[in-house]
């Protein structure tokens, strides 16, 4: 899909190309029926091909493929194109070129971490998507608790409940621990939650840290790496 897709975007860097150079000599695009229809398909498929990590822009496409072209009431005449719609073209077809794309990013990233950053990350807030992902572990974390300890008083802190939840004696048993490959894969995870909530989780509550696109990524398939680690089918003992 991804070569199909390039495919696609230099299809129509090629003909918005065409068009503002007949614009800048002050001339009328003179486009024919096919033309404009198979124009009109052409943006279709660069929507449906960036509805996963654009989902805004993907839109944006769809709308600009039914405004583009105004029918001419005259058979035979070329149609007239719709300059605000041409417009917003132009600027979707520079960024996405300036912009290539990961088209199996999202597809891999856990669902709830999908919901809450996938827009974010789309519109270029890297630093909300990355914060927003870790935050999202954290009330995963706390949902267990309430299951899991429903007698118990939920902790403020989010390192209490994680020691509540993974350490060895912890309600939440994703490992098997009569084996040495468990214990220290139960370990690891501990390790790993409290790392990813130390460096990412804790400082974005103290200062506004501007995340730069690749640790945004980095962040978010962390996070969703732990949300399957909480999803997985352990054996749970409410405590």
């Amino acid at each position: 899909m991804d070569s199909l897709y390039k495919s696609y975007l230099h299809s129509l860097q090629l003909w918005v190309h065409d068009i503002e150079v007949i614009l800048q000599q002050r001339s009328r695009p003179n486009i024919s029926n096919d033309v404009a229809t198979g124009t009109c398909q052409l943006i279709t498929s660069i929507a449906t091909c960036i509805q996963t990590e654009y989902p805004f822009y993907a839109n944006e496409l769809r709308i600009i493929a039914n405004t583009l072209f105004l029918q001419s009431a005259t058979p035979f005449i070329s149609i007239d194109l719709n300059h605000t719609a041409y417009g917003k073209l132009a600027l979707i077809e520079r960024h996405l070129n300036s912009e290539p794309i990961n088209m199996q990013f999202w597809s891999y990233i856990h669902p709830r971490i999908c919901n809450v950053s996938r827009t974010l990350y789309a519109d270029g807030h890297f630093s909300s998507a990355a914060e927003k992902a870790i935050v999202e572990v954290e009330t995963r974390l706390r949902e267990l608790f309430r299951e899991l300890k429903p007698n118990s008083k939920e902790p403020a802190k989010v390192g209490e409940i994680m020691g509540a939840l993974l350490t060895e004696d912890g309600a939440y048993c994703f490992a098997d621990l009569s084996t040495p490959s468990g214990k220290n894969y139960r370990r690891g995870i501990q390790a790993i939650f409290e790392g990813a909530f130390a460096a990412y989780r804790n400082p974005t509550t103290h200062e506004n840290l501007d995340v730069p696109r690749r640790e945004s990524i980095e962040q978010i398939v962390l996070a969703s790496q732990l949300m399957y680690v909480l999803d997985s089918n352990p054996k749970r003992a409410s405590i």
